[in-house]
């Protein structure tokens, strides 16, 4: 009988550590996937901004600009900038940076450096779509003290 409740105890304490250890490893391995899948470079090739009944759409023509926003395991970057150097009619140069989350849909940015200081510190929360080698951002940007609310549409493409 003894040998029996000391089976008994070896397999419940062999199962509970078992499924303790799975339940980590599962949880490490989801935010390594979802890291991985947002991991890395994407280009711009599509942005909307609606404001009210307005919609603008910028970065059609690729000649002129371009912007890449980057990604690793919990900060993202963005430059965007004109393809003349600064030496143009509208010279850009727009480059930001900080901390993110994402649940596999939603996505939260923390701008934590910015070069239009005021956008700083401020946290802006999105929808996140990623299809194959494309990813969608959509969201709302709010920002009153500045005048700025509106609702962005921007298409990446993941660079190889």
């Amino acid at each position: 009988m003894m040998n029996l409740k000391n089976h008994l105890l070896f397999v419940v304490s062999t199962s509970c550590l078992f499924f303790s250890c799975k339940g980590n490893g599962d949880k490490k391995e989801m935010h390594a996937l979802k890291s991985k899948s947002l991991a890395g470079t994407y280009k711009l090739i599509d942005s909307k901004t609606i404001k009210g009944k307005d919609t603008v759409t910028a970065f059609t023509d690729s000649s002129k600009t371009e912007m890449f926003k980057m990604f690793n395991d919990d900060h993202f970057s963005f430059f965007n900038h004109d393809k003349e150097k600064g030496k143009g009619k509208e010279p850009l140069f727009v480059a930001g940076g900080g901390t993110y989350s994402f649940d596999g849909v939603k996505y939260q940015e923390s701008l934590q450096y910015c070069s239009i200081r005021d956008w700083e510190r401020n946290t802006f929360n999105f929808q996140l779509k990623i299809k194959g080698d494309t990813l969608i951002q959509t969201g709302v940007e709010n920002l009153p003290e500045l005048g700025v609310h509106h609702t962005i549409v921007e298409t990446y493409l993941k660079v190889r």
